[in-house]
């Protein structure tokens, strides 16, 4: 009796414990409800309790078998229920997980019982034949589980796990319905060859059958979710190119037309010059005085010698000026910096253009804008603050890689595009608001991206 009742409680705890946790590895903490690892210890909890309570269940139901079937399903649908509860997600993503956790429950019931298919007079280590979980039985669980734990994990929990963080709920229906229906068309054809009556000479081709198509929807699963995943992400790019390429070509315009109208007013200023010294007119010294600070101010400007690089500094400090911004500059650059000089202009146009955006918004005594742009062994380091009426991000060490679009704010706009630049020189992009002040931080790494 001991041993029925060991046989029975682990054979529970192993069957019914990996589902219940491969429901919520697959979700991120922010949609749950409670913490990942509160909701693990609970799980291992209450299936612990059920797998104690679960032999002696037996003992008082009627028909062991059948007894045993009744409580694992009532016992799984309780868990389900909970788990739709507790996961805040959309239920296409919840459902998309049960099946998948379905097809690993399938997976452990085939192949135990395959295998006592296969062997069915020599095992001879049931010591019962009315219970559930024989002595070999359990053993089998847990000898399976210890197999095809790693394999789910890699091939299907990893993959799927990254697939259900990045899709949105309108984007996988597709691969919901691909996915659904092939674990449906796979358990049925499990049951069918569970339940056929053949002889035993010809289990073995039949088991081998099932086991190529079980491997192949192992296959099935990892392609799916981890394609469809490369695609979102090689679309993402491709749209990413393409408004760095727009953006680009605008920046590149307003340089041009800045460069050429200070070339232009050159000129005037020469030609006023020279009336200026022969007819003393006062509106000409005073038109004099404000254009000729301007040019002044343009040409005494030193940043990097990088002529892209100083581009883009120079029309949008320019810019600050003509707001009254207090500007504070420290650029120092060495050699070829590696970063193509789209991506640079993008970058620094971005990020300049939504500090200028927020900075409008402010009276002109707070108007303070500092940029920091140098290079340290090998790495390219951008850090870009503005006054800004932005709540706090929270914790002064917090840093997030994500602005949503704020538009009236003054920030979110083209953050997309630093995001894909620092990614694509193996780097980071971190921003953060604290005490009045939005801070921009960028690190590119371009001898990676080379590599």
């Amino acid at each position: 009796m001991i041993i029925d009742y060991l046989c029975n409680a682990v054979g529970f705890f192993t069957q019914l414990l990996p589902c219940g946790i491969m429901v919520f590895l697959c979700f991120h903490q922010d949609s749950l409800r409670f913490s990942k690892k509160a909701i693990l210890i609970a799980v291992t909890a209450i299936v612990g309790a059920l797998a104690l309570l679960f032999p002696l269940l037996l003992e008082v139901l009627p028909n062991t078998g059948m007894a045993g079937d009744i409580i694992m399903l009532v016992t799984a649908i309780a868990m389900l229920m909970g788990a739709f509860v507790i996961i805040q997600e959309p239920a296409i993503k919840k459902l998309l997980v049960f099946f998948v956790v379905l097809f690993y429950a399938v997976v452990q019931f085939w192949m135990v019982n395959a295998t006592l298919i296969l062997q069915p007079t020599k095992v001879g280590f049931n010591l019962s034949s009315d219970v559930p979980y024989g002595y070999f039985t359990t053993i089998l669980y847990v000898v399976y589980a210890v197999v095809t734990l790693p394999l789910m994990w890699k091939f299907v929990l990893l993959p799927l796990t990254d697939f259900l963080q990045e899709m949105e709920p309108a984007e996988m229906r597709r691969e919901f319905t691909v996915a659904i229906l092939t674990t449906l068309i796979f358990i049925i054809a499990m049951m069918y060859a569970y339940n056929i009556d053949l002889a035993l000479e010809y289990y073995p081709a039949v088991l081998g059958l099932e086991l190529l198509l079980m491997l192949e929807q192992f296959l099935l699963y990892w392609l799916l979710f981890r394609e469809s995943l490369r695609r979102k992400r090689d679309e993402q790019q491709r749209r990413a190119l393409q408004i760095q390429k727009i953006q680009f070509e605008k920046i590149s315009r307003e340089m041009e037309n800045a460069r050429r109208l200070r070339h232009d007013l050159r000129h005037h200023m020469n030609t006023i010059g020279a009336l200026n010294a022969q007819g003393k007119r006062d509106e000409i010294t005073a038109y004099l005085k404000q254009y000729g600070s301007e040019v002044a101010y343009l040409d005494d400007l030193k940043f990097s010698g990088d002529p892209m690089v100083d581009g883009v500094l120079e029309y949008y400090l320019s810019q600050a000026r003509d707001m009254d911004v207090t500007v504070d500059y420290a650029v120092s650059l060495e050699g070829d910096t590696g970063v193509e000089p789209t991506d640079m202009t993008v970058l620094l146009g971005n990020c300049l253009e939504n500090a200028l955006e927020a900075l409008k918004k402010l009276p002109e005594n707070r108007r303070t804008l500092s940029v920091d742009l140098r290079t340290a062994h090998s790495m390219i380091l951008l850090r870009i603050r503005n006054a800004a009426n932005l709540k706090d991000s929270g914790d002064p060490s917090s840093w997030t890689t994500f602005v949503p679009q704020e538009p009236s704010d003054g920030h979110g706009v083209g953050l997309s595009s630093v995001n894909a630049i620092a990614k694509k020189y193996h780097g980071s992009a971190l921003f953060q608001s604290k005490d009045g002040e939005f801070t921009t931080r960028i690190i590119l790494n371009p001898k990676l991206a080379q590599e």
